[in-house]
């Protein structure tokens, strides 16, 4: 514990600072402490020099003592005394008593003993004696006292030298004190700078370098830093922590290289799916999925693949697609697939024990055969090659399901188409047909009846004139089973709809208002419009004897489509038998068709208007939605 306390930079670092502070402390309080003692030094040499002036002065004054007039003699007396006593008072004040120290030296007492004895035991006593007793004042008295005043300055001029070398070595100390703090201070600060060099700066400027190399990705830069300190215990982090990046970096480049073969895989399998699904919604009849089982081949790594196709009401398959170059088992060449269309269960793929997989192709209990992967015992099908195997089985079944049903409403069209034919056949051309049969009944019975000229020219006009409406009903039914919808769209149809119309009517007006160019109809919805649109514009022009027809395609509020066919001809005939129930019937079915509802009546003025009102489809899927 305590070693590692000792090593520790913070205790290293604080410990050189306490050292410096305690340095500067233990200085500043030893100078302040001289100068303390040395507060009086100036005031005692400053007084220790003024008993030089007042011992010369107390000598003047005696001096002219015996000069001084006997009225005026008491006064300068008592002035000397005054002088003698202020004298001893200062020689004799707490000040000059200084405390013995360090700097105090025995010679400086000695003389201050030395002056006092001399002032109280020799001096005052005299001086006081002679102040009193002016008669006894005369010039080898104070010649006398003249050598003594002056011995007794000298030796105070001697006590002020010791005063003042006192004061000198007390301000010598002080700077002492302050150099040598200056000099420990520095040498402190020196090594302080030299520990933070040695022991902080350097293994900082090191552990900066790793840490660059670190960062730029080279994760086998190590630190060769070995101290006991908090860099030591850092730089044995870093080294831990590039290690760890390393073996992380190298982990992280095999997930990504693991990841960018599953997202390769998962891209390869993707657009096998959609070559799949390009493949079988293809226009045509011919289905060739020998390219699919070869490129799922490639992609599994599974060398040897079946794909058998039946048909719902057999087992037996009408194609056999194969990867291998393999003798085929003995059920195969039998052509029965019912043992594999009855195989395993693929769903639980990882439990099966067998050397095959077995996929079935099925839809809505609908069996079209049976893809088949047959394994080795050393490499078992992934989870990934699994899920590809059931999405390209499921999506063979769906491809071939809606072919199937696509089949199925062709059938049901063409059977449709075919029983409207019948139907337009049935109500006019075949209607013309049988007038002409009759026609040609009666043209014999007047021959056999040898009739004239004239009844037999009437019948060959009616047969000419019914020959006529035959080969103009034909040529109407090929225009409207002809009819398709223009690459260009609706509204290009209807304007050569109303073209042809008008070159087979040229004495009647056609007009066109189309407003629905920004509908999304469906083929089925623009083929029921139209038909209906053709068949009404047919019976205008053939029954209204109106001269002018309007076609008009729009839009409601409610976004419903109006298909309005207007003429300005004689109007509905009193005698429903007249109508032509049989269009009325075909566009009443389209209509139908449509969801909507068709009415025939007459204009509000004139002529006759056929309205279909429907909601397209688009419209209904978002409100059931």
């Amino acid at each position: 514990m305590f070693d590692k306390l000792f090593n520790s930079i913070v205790f290293r670092i604080g410990s050189m600072m306490f050292l410096i502070s305690f340095v500067s402390i233990i200085s500043m309080f030893s100078s302040v402490f001289i100068s303390e003692m040395a507060e009086h030094d100036a005031l005692i040499i400053n007084d220790a020099g003024s008993l030089r002036k007042q011992s010369y002065k107390i000598f003047a004054e005696l001096e002219l003592l015996p000069q001084i007039k006997t009225f005026s003699i008491e006064h300068y007396q008592d002035r000397l005394n005054q002088s003698i006593e202020s004298f001893t008072t200062k020689i004799d004040s707490p000040i000059m008593h200084t405390q013995v120290d360090m700097f105090t030296n025995d010679a400086l007492l000695l003389s201050l003993g030395e002056i006092k004895e001399k002032w109280h035991s020799e001096i005052k006593p005299r001086v006081v004696h002679l102040a009193n007793h002016p008669d006894q004042l005369n010039e080898d008295t104070l010649l006398e006292l003249q050598n003594i005043i002056e011995n007794f300055v000298l030796r105070i001029d001697n006590m002020v030298t010791l005063y003042q070398q006192r004061a000198e070595s007390r301000i010598l100390m002080i700077r002492m004190i302050l150099g040598i703090s200056l000099f420990v201070t520095t040498l402190l600060a020196a090594i302080t700078m030299l520990q933070i060099s040695r022991r902080i700066e350097k293994p900082l400027s090191e552990l900066t370098g790793t840490a660059k190399k670190i960062m730029t990705g080279d994760y086998t830069a190590r630190t060769a830093i070995k101290q006991g300190d908090e860099l030591g215990l850092l730089a044995e982090t870093m080294n831990k922590m590039s290690e760890a990046l390393s073996v992380s970096y190298g982990e992280l480049e095999q997930r990504v290289e693991n990841k960018t073969a599953a997202l390769s895989r998962s891209k390869e399998s993707l657009e096998l799916l959609y070559q799949t699904s390009q493949l079988i919604n293809q226009s045509d009849n011919i289905l060739d999925l020998s390219s699919v089982v070869n490129r799922l081949s490639e992609i599994t790594n599974k060398t040897d693949i079946d794909l058998c196709l039946t048909t719902e009401q057999s087992s037996v398959p009408y194609e056999h697609i194969i990867t291998a170059d393999k003798d085929l088992p003995e059920r195969c060449n039998e052509g029965d697939c019912g043992s594999c269309l009855k195989g395993n269960d693929p769903s639980d793929f990882k439990k099966i024990e067998t050397m095959s997989m077995r996929y079935p192709i099925k839809k809505d209990d609908i069996s079209y055969g049976v893809l088949v992967c047959n394994l080795h015992t050393d490499k078992p099908l992934q989870a990934w090659q699994h899920q590809l195997f059931t999405s390209i089985a499921t999506l063979i079944a769906n491809g071939l399901h809606v072919r199937q049903q696509n089949e199925q409403g062709r059938r049901i069209t063409l059977l449709n188409e075919r029983n409207v034919i019948a139907r337009e056949l049935h109500d006019s051309l075949a209607q013309a047909l049988s007038y002409l049969k009759i026609q040609v009944t009666r043209l014999q019975k007047l021959r056999a009846k040898n009739a004239s000229e004239e009844q037999i020219e009437d019948v060959i006009d009616e047969l000419k004139t019914g020959l006529s409406a035959a080969y103009r009903q034909l040529r109407e039914l090929l225009t409207t089973f002809r009819l398709q919808i223009d690459v260009e769209g609706l509204q290009q149809t209807f304007m050569q709809m109303i073209t042809q119309l008008r070159e087979r009517a040229p004495g009647i007006d056609f007009q066109l208002d189309y407003r629905i160019d920004s509908l999304p109809l469906t083929p089925n919805e623009e083929i029921h419009l139209m038909q209906i649109a053709r068949e009404a514009t047919q019976n205008a022009t053939n029954h209204s004897h109106g001269s002018k027809i309007r076609v008009s395609v729009f839009t409601d509020q409610q976004q419903n489509v109006h298909l309005s066919i207007t003429d300005n001809g004689r109007g509905l005939p009193e005698d429903p038998a007249k109508l032509n129930h049989y269009g009325l019937a075909i566009m009443q079915e389209r209509s139908q068709h449509l969801n909507g509802n068709i009415s025939i009546r007459n204009g509000e003025k004139n002529g006759t208007e056929v309205e279909l009102i429907f909601r397209p489809n688009y419209l209904r899927d978002s409100l059931s939605a």
